[in-house]
């Protein structure tokens, strides 16, 4: 009976250990699905970025092409190309400012990841710690595993 209680006992002792080793492993697992997910992000943000400055460059150009129309006289023509232009150049901003921003995300991402990743290791090391530190119990509780066992004793 003392036999099934010990190792009831040991069994219970080692559930929030292996417990927590599971928990390490996700925590490290979500770091790093952070961390690709912040890459990601800054890279979207930079094509993005990219994006918005190249519909800048073209409404400049159609904004030249108006002034060449309304210098030949075509002023309607001009005005409804200049409009285009502004719209054109309004929305390559925002997607510039939109660029940036998920750039920054990105970036916060990513090293919220690798905190994340940090916090995972000094977890996992803990619990490797405090599992080394804890000797097993023995077979024969009465008996020291330092002290040979002689008739005498």
């Amino acid at each position: 009976m003392k036999t099934i209680l010990t190792g009831i006992v040991a069994a219970l002792a080692l559930v929030p250990a292996t417990a927590r080793a599971d928990r390490a492993d996700r925590m490290e697992r979500r770091a790093e699905r952070l961390e690709r997910q912040g890459e990601r992000r800054e890279k979207h943000g930079e094509r993005r970025e990219q994006r918005g400055e190249n519909l800048v460059q073209k409404a400049e150009a159609k904004d030249q092409r108006a002034e060449q129309l309304r210098a030949e006289g075509h002023v309607k023509a001009a005005n409804a190309l200049e409009r285009a232009a502004d719209r054109q150049e309004h929305r390559g901003e925002r997607m510039e400012r939109q660029g940036e921003r998920m750039e920054r995300q990105g970036e916060r991402r990513e090293k919220r990841g690798e905190r994340l990743e940090n916090r995972a290791n000094a977890l996992e090391q803990r619990n490797a710690n405090a599992h080394a530190a804890t000797p097993a119990t023995p077979a024969n509780p009465g008996v020291s595993p330092a002290i040979p066992a002689t008739p005498g004793n």
